[in-house]
């Protein structure tokens, strides 16, 4: 009997020593990795339920849109609109004034804006023909630019060139009394436009218009003091004058060429200052030629003052006025 009940201890402690080996044998032994199979698949599942997750949250999104627009809408919902509208034309307390008041007109306010000034594109080729024709002349004619710059101020020079007539029958004199004109008539037409002082004409066809007009009538004043000095047996004085006349509108020829290149291309609101400081130029010349020909007339000759208010009045401030007059200013 104890031999079997020594027999029965052995094998019930030899099975549990052998289930906590296996056991233990279990719990270290490492999980073994997917093989690349494996993870294809476990993507492939992954990938369908994500897909099938959206498509039944879409399809319940369209579900309720169509239980939402499809379906009859409930008559009992609140209408803002209807509401605003009766909050707006009902009248409470009886306060007719209160309510009237709120549908006084409102006053629109508006700001008359200032015209944006565009420059016509014939300008800028008129500038550049201008500054190439006055390059031409001073390449080509150099001592005798220099000679009329040199004569404006200087009294000897005048005397030197006052005596030389082929002076101002040569091509330089030409070339310099167009530059004079197309110079003097781009200014007016600037001033014109910016000013709105109208015309004419318009454009360039108003340009040939200003600058023939002043050619033509300063060579008349020309020809008119030729003949004075003719008639009245005064050459030498009258040449001495018109050569101070010729030097000076070629000095306000090269002093106006960088005033209407910066008006051109100057904006409207400062376009003012640049028209009164081309006044000034032509009125500095128009009073430093008097005095500089008044000077020599009376160091010469003993003429009346009222001879010499009345050549200015005729052939000085009366051209300028025609001028004027005849371009529409």
């Amino acid at each position: 009997m104890i031999k079997y009940l020594f027999l029965f201890v052995f094998c019930f402690l030899s099975l549990g020593i052998y289930a906590q080996n296996d056991g233990t044998q279990n719990e270290i032994e490492p999980v073994k990795p997917l093989t690349y199979r494996e993870r294809l698949d476990s993507i492939r599942v992954a990938n369908a339920l994500e897909k099938k997750r959206i498509d039944d949250s879409v399809k319940h999104v369209q579900d309720s849109l169509q239980m939402q627009w499809v379906k009859m809408p409930d008559a009992n919902r609140p209408n803002l609109f209807l509401d605003s509208l009766k909050d707006l034309y009902t009248v409470k307390n009886g306060d007719f004034f209160t309510w009237h008041n709120q549908f006084k007109d409102t006053i629109e306010h508006f700001k008359a804006g200032a015209p944006k000034h565009d420059r016509d594109n014939w300008i800028m080729g008129v500038i550049i023909a201008l500054l190439l024709f006055f390059a031409v002349i001073r390449v080509s004619y150099p001592n005798e630019i220099m000679v009329m710059i040199q004569g404006f101020f200087n009294n000897r020079v005048l005397t030197q060139i006052s005596k030389e007539e082929n002076l101002f029958n040569s091509w330089p004199f030409i070339f310099l009394y167009l530059l004079f004109g197309f110079t003097i008539g781009l200014f007016l037409y600037l001033v014109s436009t910016f000013t709105q002082l109208g015309g004419i004409a318009e454009g360039f066809n108003l340009y040939l218009i200003f600058s023939l007009s002043i050619l033509v009538l300063f060579t008349l004043k020309i020809v008119t003091l030729r003949f004075i000095g003719f008639l009245f047996d005064v050459p030498r004085l009258v040449r001495e004058y018109v050569s101070i006349l010729y030097l000076s509108y070629f000095n306000t020829a090269l002093m106006f060429l960088p005033v209407v290149i910066i008006m051109a291309f100057s904006p409207k609101n400062s376009v003012g200052s640049f028209i009164i400081f081309g006044v000034l130029i032509l009125a500095i010349i128009f009073f430093a030629q008097f005095l500089r020909a008044g000077t020599s007339i009376f160091k010469t000759y003993s003429l009346s003052k009222f001879y010499l208010f009345l050549y200015l009045c005729t052939l000085e401030i009366g051209p300028i006025l025609i001028l004027v007059k005849v371009l529409g200013f």
